[in-house]
């Protein structure tokens, strides 16, 4: 049912134009998942739960700051707060009482490993997470089973090098045995083909900026170096993803 219901975003992001649809896929989900958690839902108590015991990355806790929705940021931030202080208070009484230099080294350690344990959850990373695993299963099922999807993927701009990198490896659970490799194959020569493109274009930004240069034809690299970061490094990643 799951897969089922991904092929309309994929399909869509398939014929987007975009550099790497994945990252396309990946920001509505991230804006959803901020979305839920500054909606009715933070009135529920088992949502107020799961932050109190996960809560978010601190990337995300900007962006729930950036959304200025006080009322269900304050809520969240009041009890996950509380948990984290009674959740590190031996912690933190262990600083306040350290005497000499390695109790107070203990101490410090001891405190820094609770907090990174307390960081290391995110739900709204995990919301995308479980997006992110079935748009890469979906991508690749449909290149395998849908003809005009697989020539619509081969017509597309590629992916960013990190979804690339992820895309070629779920694609193990998705295709049937023995189209592994054609399908890392194919996805390759259409990577390679797109970054030779976008390489040919922040070349010809670099040459533009020349004096000698300036009146000749852009020739659409006029936003190379933002479409060269994003080829390189993506957005809207997930840490620790699939």
């Amino acid at each position: 049912m799951k897969l089922e219901l991904e092929r309309i975003p994929v399909w869509d992001g398939v014929r987007s134009g975009s550099e790497c649809f994945i990252c396309d896929l990946m920001g509505e989900a991230q804006g959803d998942a901020i979305a839920f958690y500054l909606g009715s839902s933070v009135m529920n108590p088992e949502t107020r739960v799961r932050v109190n015991e996960s809560g978010f990355c601190p990337s995300h806790w900007q962006m729930l700051l950036a959304a200025n929705k006080p009322q269900g940021l304050s809520l969240m931030g009041d009890t996950y707060l509380s948990t984290t202080r009674e959740k590190m208070k031996e912690a933190i009484g262990d600083l306040r009482r350290a005497k000499g230099a390695r109790a107070t080294k203990r101490a410090v350690e001891r405190y820094k490993e609770q907090l990174r344990e307390r960081e290391a959850g995110c739900l709204v990373c995990t919301a995308m997470e479980g997006r992110l695993k079935r748009y890469l299963f979906t991508t690749a099922y449909l290149w395998e089973q849908e003809a005009e999807f697989r020539s619509a993927l081969l017509a597309s701009k590629g992916f960013c090098l990190h979804h690339f990198s992820l895309l070629i490896e779920r694609a193990s659970d998705a295709v049937s045995r023995g189209r592994w490799d054609a399908f890392v194959s194919e996805m390759t020569e259409l990577e390679e083909q797109n970054l030779d493109r976008v390489a040919q274009d922040l070349y010809w930004m670099t040459q533009m900026h020349k004096s000698e240069n300036r009146d000749k034809d852009w020739q659409g690299a006029e936003d190379a170096h933002r479409r060269g970061v994003d080829k390189m490094t993506g957005r809207n990643r997930v840490i620790d993803p699939v």
